[in-house]
């Protein structure tokens, strides 16, 4: 009986372990979204701040894309 319950609780244990990894895993891929445009580097700086300010958002990254726009990457 007692092993019974080891091997049912190793079971138990590892099935949320895999949930859980699989869970992680689905919120890190949906955190890749494309990136907001702006018209000017300090419009893409003043909303990576107000967002990261607000808990929204960790990181940020303001990049300029071939068309003279700029990008926000968000993490």
């Amino acid at each position: 009986m007692k092993n019974i319950r080891r091997v049912l609780t190793v079971s138990a244990v590892g099935a949320i372990a895999a949930s859980s990894l699989a869970l992680g895993a689905g919120s890190a891929s949906a955190a890749t979204a494309s990136p907001r445009l702006f018209s000017s580097a300090v419009a893409c700086q003043t909303a990576g701040n107000t967002w990261a300010q607000q808990g929204k958002i960790t990181g940020f990254r303001c990049a300029q894309t071939k068309d003279n726009a700029w990008a926000l990457y968000v993490w």
